[in-house]
């Protein structure tokens, strides 16, 4: 038998799980960079793990969004909260990860090629992940909660 977390706790966990994925990618980027400083960058167009980055930075911004939106959008109003709960932790880890990716390929590509501009396209990734932080506001409003299961959470 599968445990479900509280709302309580995931509320609690959401923000650490955030932090620590930043923090990740923000520290490998800066360890990778200090092990091997390269100055140069050159935005060539011909090189294809240039191609493979930038196609790797837009499918990982829009499929975050559209599964996020199809996670979100599969809690039922009848659920119990338990249940939405356990759905957008799930659509939330999801959106994450498809963010995450494209940023650690850009610093392995960056120590693979040597060129500064992977590492400054991971950066862009790590500026959009920044732009998902969750709060508890939005996260409520995107469980398709019941006015007495919102009166139960605050």
């Amino acid at each position: 038998m599968k445990a479900q977390q509280t709302p309580a706790a995931f509320f609690k966990t959401l923000p650490l799980m955030f932090l620590a994925l930043l923090a990740g990618m923000v520290m490998m980027g800066t360890i990778m960079y200090v092990m091997n400083p390269v100055t140069a960058y050159e935005l060539d167009f011909k090189n294809p793990f240039l191609i493979i980055m930038l196609i790797a930075m837009i499918a990982g911004i829009f499929g975050s969004n559209l599964l996020y939106n199809y996670n979100k959008n599969k809690i039922d109003l009848k659920d119990s909260t338990e249940s939405k709960v356990a759905r957008i932790q799930q659509a939330v880890i999801i959106r994450f990860a498809f963010v995450e990716g494209p940023a650690l390929l850009g610093i392995i590509l960056y120590l693979k090629e040597s060129n500064l501009i992977f590492l400054m396209l991971s950066a862009m990734m790590v500026l959009y992940f920044l732009t998902l932080k969750p709060s508890k506001e939005k996260i409520i409003d995107d469980m398709n909660l019941t006015s007495e299961q919102k009166r139960d959470l605050e």
